[in-house]
């Protein structure tokens, strides 16, 4: 069993114990002194101060704050179908140093003839460093509009690289060849947010300032 922390005596007599945090810790090769020790650092962990300011939010940027607006110009083609070709960047972005980017709205939009949303001819993808965010790193559709962005709740830290990329899959999902996309189609995205100094967004630590 994991380490279980001394409980604190509620107001009726019992007692409340925390939820254990490294429930396999029990199980594993460590001296009794190694577990209590990575048992407190798990503690003081979770409960640490937040790392971002609490006055910081999504909804109402600082006045100080840079506004920033991506998208292509021009709007980039689909890549051919693979193995032939690969994933074609359609926007990147990245993060100035010493600033925090908060991404607030994002589109990803296809131009052009019949949309391929749910065909499984295209895929979009929103990278952060060349990962995959998630729930944004397999897009068979179009994300929002470039007239109607969709909000997002994204933080990049400086000299990360924020991108979305497009692929033409050798397959569709039902196992058949991808005839890919028409010649004069295009895509494109856009990112909409604010930069602001890491020293201002970062949550202070008591004595140093």
């Amino acid at each position: 069993m994991g380490l279980q922390r001394s409980g604190t005596t509620r107001s009726d007599g019992r007692r409340s114990y925390s939820a254990k945090l490294l429930p396999n810790l029990g199980q594993m090769p460590f001296s009794p002194t190694q577990k209590a020790t990575l048992d407190a650092k798990a503690f003081s962990v979770q409960n640490a101060p937040p790392f971002i300011h609490p006055g910081l939010n999504f909804f109402n940027p600082p006045a100080d704050s840079e506004p920033f607006s991506v998208s292509p110009a021009p709007f980039p083609s689909y890549p051919a179908v693979e193995p032939a070709g690969g994933p074609v960047t359609v926007i990147a972005m990245t993060v100035p140093r010493g600033k925090l980017a908060v991404l607030r709205l994002l589109s990803i939009v296809h131009f052009g003839g019949n949309p391929p949303d749910g065909t499984g001819r295209v895929i979009w993808r929103v990278l952060r460093n060349s990962g995959g965010l998630r729930g944004l790193s397999n897009l068979m559709s179009q994300y929002g509009t470039f007239a109607n962005p969709k909000q997002v709740a994204i933080f990049c830290w400086e000299l990360d690289t924020i991108s979305v990329t497009v692929e033409c899959p050798a397959l569709l999902p039902g196992g058949g060849a991808n005839p890919g996309m028409a010649a004069g189609t295009t895509t494109a995205a856009s990112f909409d947010g604010y930069f602001y100094p890491l020293s201002e967004a970062t949550y202070p630590v008591a004595g140093s300032y």
